[in-house]
């Protein structure tokens, strides 16, 4: 009977501690991100744009945001899809569904694609 109550307690904290891990790296995930960025999008239809990128965490945890820039004002991101190195932001810009794709590349910068037809490079700058 010891046998079995102590295999169960090691069952149980092994348990406990993967649980506790997973919640860690669900908050690690995208955390790199969180702040406002400058991005410059290279070759788009209207030229080169300047535009604003902003990711922080909501009440719940999940990464939100914004993207704009001068000409069309602010707009919030549909989802966020973030990883420990990555991150993808969906949302919808005059009436298509539009996403923008960035992986860091050095403590400050970041880049990427939209639409994986644009190239996208980006500073921090809060």
């Amino acid at each position: 009977m010891k046998k079995i109550s102590m295999i169960l307690t090691a069952v149980f904290l092994l348990l406990s501690v993967v649980t506790i891990q997973a919640q860690d790296k669900k908050q690690e995930e995208g955390d790199s991100f969180i702040g406002k960025w400058k991005l410059s999008v290279k070759g788009t239809p209207n030229g080169d744009v300047a535009m604003y990128v902003e990711f922080k965490r909501d009440e719940k945890g999940e990464i939100v945001g914004t993207i704009g820039d001068e000409a069309n004002g602010v707009t919030a991101f549909t989802r966020v899809k973030a990883e420990k190195n990555t991150i993808t932001a969906y949302w919808v810009a005059m009436g298509y569904d539009v996403y923008l794709f960035l992986e860091k590349a050095g403590e400050d910068k970041v880049e990427g694609t939209m639409m994986d037809m644009f190239d996208a490079v980006g500073t921090r700058v809060e």
